[in-house]
């Protein structure tokens, strides 16, 4: 991959914890990172031996011209960056959610298509061994005509100390934009990606507004800045008359410190990813097969050799425009349903 310039925008959590450790574990070293902040920039040139850091992304786009953009900034500034990198011939793996809006999402895939580059959102809960092995039992008609679904991802006191997270203005969402669209992909990649028509959800601030909550983090956010809702939970109904429900919390009295699952539910079997199992009868009597010794796979390391391969023409994006665009209406909807309080129909 040395023939293959990669920058990154943004040095924070993302490029931190997902995007440099798993290029560097594929062999694919990055030539420049930007960040208007330099002291975090110059760390990870540091650490990963990055030869070039940039205040301006506008700039290192111009000097490097580089062939993959990796956007790891917070959810309002993907688009312009994005569109910018596919307009100067670079391929863009952006990090989740793709944009804030349908509208947002569909200008980068046309930008995507008129520079005849690839443009991937960063779902790495795709390439979990878990998520797999169910993928296969329901490819193979396992559950039968699937009726129901639920991805959950819940946190028993997970609201993020770092970044903007908190911020509606940098981020637009809070709980389903962070980790709740990390557990839709994965449950809408398992059920083919179903087209969703209406979405009615309840979105809640209970812990991160409060100042005795944010002190047992450390006081890592300031309370009375945070207006976005650290729970959600949306119905989503698909043209087939099969539903989802979605739920999302950083902050929750639940017995787990983190529950991350999706349950199907069809006529012949039932399934989930943690455990990942298949729930079924056989020969008449109830069954329950548990998968185990599934081979531990680093999701983020995986999410970045497939891209990586995508870009060299060795395969297809793993998570196609079609799948995010569908993620992107679910989410949309979502908020709209919670703001207007009542179900909406999932825009076009």
């Amino acid at each position: 991959m040395a023939d293959l310039k990669i920058v990154i925008v943004g040095a924070g959590f993302a490029a931190r914890v997902v995007h440099l450790p798993g290029y560097s574990a594929n062999q694919a070293p990055v030539a420049a990172i930007c960040d208007l902040r330099p002291e975090p920039a110059e760390a990870l040139a540091k650490q990963y031996g990055i030869p070039q850091v940039y205040r301006d992304w506008r700039e290192m786009l111009e000097k490097e011209r580089p062939g993959v953009v990796s956007v790891c900034l917070p959810n309002v500034l993907h688009r312009e960056v994005a569109v910018a990198a596919l307009e100067a011939g670079a391929h863009v793996l952006c990090e989740k959610p793709l944009a804030t809006s349908v509208a947002e999402a569909h200008e980068m895939f046309d930008a995507a298509r008129r520079a005849g580059r690839l443009l991937m959102a960063a779902q790495h809960l795709r390439f979990q061994a878990e998520a797999s092995a169910i993928k296969r039992v329901i490819d193979s008609g396992a559950l039968g005509e699937i009726y129901h679904s639920e991805a959950t991802a819940m946190r028993r006191l997970g609201i993020p100390t770092w970044g903007v997270f908190h911020q509606k203005s940098a981020s637009f969402g809070g709980a389903i934009l962070d980790i709740g669209v990390h557990i839709l992909d994965q449950a809408m990649w398992l059920l083919g990606n179903p087209r969703p028509v209406r979405v009615s959800a309840v979105t809640q601030r209970r812990f991160g507004q409060r100042p005795e909550i944010a002190s047992i983090m450390r006081d890592a956010w300031d309370p009375a800045a945070f207006d976005v809702e650290d729970f959600g939970v949306a119905f989503v109904r698909f043209d087939s008359g099969a539903d989802l429900v979605l739920r999302a919390s950083w902050a929750a009295h639940i017995a787990e410190r983190e529950l991350s699952n999706v349950l199907i539910l069809g006529s012949e079997g039932g399934a989930t990813t943690h455990p990942p199992a298949l729930y079924h009868t056989r020969n008449g009597v109830l069954a329950n097969e548990e998968f185990k010794n599934l081979l531990p796979r680093n999701t983020y390391e995986a999410q970045m050799r497939s891209f990586l391969a995508a870009v060299r023409g060795e395969r297809e994006l793993a998570v196609k425009e079609q799948e995010t665009m569908n993620v992107q209406r679910i989410l949309n909807a979502a908020y709209r349903s919670a703001e207007e309080g009542r179900e909406v129909p999932v825009e076009e």
